[in-house]
């Protein structure tokens, strides 16, 4: 029988859980999923939005970064969130390059900081970007991690990414059962994966 998901929040709910592998002081974390009225760019929306992100676990897999994050949803401030960690009372949250230009994240960032209350404990903030586009694994445009694991900018856009690849991360709109699909392509047999909309 397979082992069952942990519970991390009643707020939103943990689609994979990755512990840390023995010996290894990296590679821990879990990918949740959140429903929220607003878009990746923080805007109210007319339909909720799907929200999925990753926590990025380090040796102590300190869970009170989870009451944090409830905080975040329930202010509006988690769309366009990719990536968070704590390490050392650092609270690192690495943005979609789309969320980061169009917010100001100074004043994000002295939110969150508030926010970090509910940990308890007060926590510093940082706040970086990424951008998925393709042949950014090479190139790092509108990359900026902010050392949230600490390896080096190379392997970290490499482990993000491939999380972000495995796990499609961001906020999706939702392709409802009763509204037709776009139209196959000429020649296509599947329908194509669109990243930002989600269908049953």
């Amino acid at each position: 029988m397979a082992d069952a998901m942990r519970t991390y929040s009643s707020f939103f709910h943990c689609l994979f859980d990755q512990p840390l592998p023995p010996g290894r002081p990296y590679g821990a974390y879990s990918v949740f999923r959140a429903i929220d009225s607003r878009d990746v760019e923080q805007r109210p929306a007319a339909l909720p939005h799907v929200h999925d992100f990753a926590v990025i676990w380090d040796e102590d897999h300190d869970a009170r970064i989870i009451p944090v994050i409830e905080e975040m949803l329930m202010a509006g401030i988690l769309p366009g969130v990719q990536f968070l960690g704590e390490h050392k009372g650092q609270l690192t949250i690495v943005l979609a390059a789309r969320t980061y230009w169009k917010i100001d994240t100074e004043i994000f960032a002295r939110r969150i900081e508030r926010l970090t209350r509910a940990a308890p404990d007060s926590w510093s903030v940082r706040v970086g970007m990424y951008d998925h586009s393709p042949g950014n694994l090479r190139q790092g445009h509108q990359c900026d991690f902010q050392s949230l694991i600490g390896l080096g900018e190379e392997a970290e856009h490499a482990f993000l990414y491939t999380i972000d690849t495995m796990w499609n991360l961001g906020t999706k709109s939702w392709g409802s059962i009763d509204v037709p699909a776009p139209p196959l392509p000429s020649g296509a047999f599947f329908e194509p994966r669109h990243r930002y909309i989600m269908r049953r």
